[in-house]
């Protein structure tokens, strides 16, 4: 069976595709958001820079949080994946009608 016509495959390489892309949104819209809501608060008590830099920083603590957690969660995945495959295949050789067995 050819990789092109096996749908898991697609499915897979889309999952992982838009789980990177993802990462982008996780890192930016904290760091975005915490600058954007900074700058109001600092427009509206009329305090300088001070939350607008305070949100900042906390943004990209934030971003790079989420960022970490999402790695982890594509290793542990990976990880599982890969194990599951190789059950699959211990399961297949072990199985009985295999061709060492009937060899």
């Amino acid at each position: 069976m050819s990789r092109k016509s096996d749908p898991s495959v697609w499915r897979s390489a889309w999952v992982d595709a838009l789980g990177g892309l993802a990462l982008g949104w996780d890192l930016g819209v904290p760091i975005c958001g915490g600058t954007l809501l900074g700058h109001m608060l600092d427009r509206h008590f009329q305090m300088g820079y001070v939350f607008t830099l305070g949100l900042m920083v906390l943004g990209v603590m934030v971003g790079f949080y989420n960022v970490a957690r999402r790695i982890r969660y594509e290793i542990e995945r990976d990880r599982q994946r890969a194990e599951s495959e190789k059950e699959a295949e211990s399961g297949w050789e072990d199985s009985p009608g295999s061709s060492r067995e009937s060899a």
